[in-house]
């Protein structure tokens, strides 16, 4: 599949709503605003199919968000994931855990990306969106720069995402605990694993994820503090050294084309002015990575897609944004703040995996909690409601 890309220099010069990213948070917001009736453009920096670092699962709140744009299909042929392995020491459970999925990042950001384009979305790959003071958006493409009008602009460029940077008032904050992430995708052969099972492998210092994908290979997602990879040699090094007795091959493990992210843990010190919206992990991110980030970025991406049309059509404000977003994903940030913080414990988890075996209610919940649900937002069409 390819993603229908756009030449800067053939774009018209107004939309009602630019995005900045084409993650899954900036597709799903993208869909949502075309479906209410906006004329839509995405900027994309990357050049698809591209790797991410991603734990690669999806909740089955996400599910319901991608059903609610009607973009089901883009799930067609993921992994259906029923347990969690979960391992931290010499303690070792194995949970069930029903209702999520696998799909590899390169597979569902195309795949949402050109489900997009057949929505009616102008796209630009390969390009750079910079907000500007005045309202408008600079956009840049090879060696063309055109400045372009819009009514609202969503910026859901991610962590490493510069479409904000020239609005000092949409700054980060990083946590000072904060991890760096690093990931991979390998072959089969590389690890053993069983299908349809989530690893967590929990370490002094930071934590491993692993998952087979649909096509039999491996997505494998960690969060460490950054003194500890370096101790370790480098990613590869520590991955090979958490993953432990799952290595197959090393050598694998060690040619694989890992990447790396800033520090996770952070929030933006806003997220929305009166024409811009922050959704995805551009307006923040919680350690660890449990399933729930990539259902977080579709909720809030849709959701800002929704409000988008709202404040163009129904006279919705801005300042409505931070509220719906709080509703959205607070209690399950609130819930992986806890995980977290568990996970950053080791001791304290193996006592926990210890009183399972008398009280199982102990670890069901914290392996549940890789991938757990929450309330996914309804869309709405305004384009027929009145203004309040």
């Amino acid at each position: 599949m390819k993603v229908v890309a756009t030449n800067l220099a053939a774009v018209a010069d107004e939309f009602d709503v630019i995005v900045a990213g084409g993650g899954p948070a900036g597709s799903a917001a993208a869909i949502a605003a075309a479906r209410a009736g906006c004329s839509v453009l995405i900027v994309d920096r990357g050049v698809h199919p591209r790797q991410k670092v991603c734990g690669c699962c999806l909740a089955p709140a996400g599910i319901g968000v991608l059903a609610q744009l009607g973009a089901s299909s883009v799930l067609d042929g993921a992994q259906h994931v029923s347990s969690v392995h979960l391992e931290c020491g010499d303690r070792a459970v194995i949970v069930r855990r029903d209702g999520g999925v696998a799909i590899a990042r390169d597979q569902l950001d195309e795949s949402l990306l050109h489900f997009a384009a057949e929505s009616g979305c102008a796209t630009l790959m390969g390009a750079i969106a910079s907000f500007s003071a005045d309202g408008t958006v600079a956009v840049r493409q090879d060696q063309i720069v055109r400045t372009i009008r819009c009514r609202v602009r969503i910026a859901a460029d991610g962590l490493q995402g510069t479409s904000l940077d020239g609005l000092p008032e949409f700054g980060w904050k990083v946590s000072q605990s904060s991890r760096m992430g690093f990931g991979a995708t390998v072959d089969g052969a590389a690890l053993d694993l069983a299908r349809e099972q989530i690893l967590m492998s929990v370490h002094g210092g930071g934590y491993i994820g692993a998952v087979q994908l649909a096509d039999g290979r491996i997505d494998i997602a960690a969060a460490a503090h950054p003194s500890v990879v370096r101790s370790a040699g480098g990613v590869a090094q520590l991955a090979s050294l958490w993953l432990g007795s799952h290595v197959r091959t090393t050598a694998m493990i060690g040619a694989a084309q890992w990447r790396g992210t800033s520090l996770l843990t952070r929030r933006r010190m806003q997220i929305a002015r009166s024409d811009v919206l922050v959704a995805g992990d551009a307006g923040g991110y919680v350690e660890p990575f449990t399933g729930e980030g990539m259902s977080w970025a579709l909720a809030t991406g849709s959701s800002a897609g929704s409000h988008a049309s709202a404040m163009i059509h129904a006279g919705a404000s801005f300042s409505q944004w931070p509220m719906i977003t709080s509703r959205i994903v607070r209690s399950s940030r609130a819930r992986c703040f806890m995980i977290a913080h568990l996970l950053r414990h080791p001791r304290i988890l193996q006592t926990a995996m210890s009183a399972s075996e008398f009280f199982p209610s102990v670890t069901e919940r914290v392996a549940n909690a890789f991938g757990s649900d929450f309330t996914a937002p309804v869309l709405r069409d305004f384009r027929q409601e009145p203004a309040q």
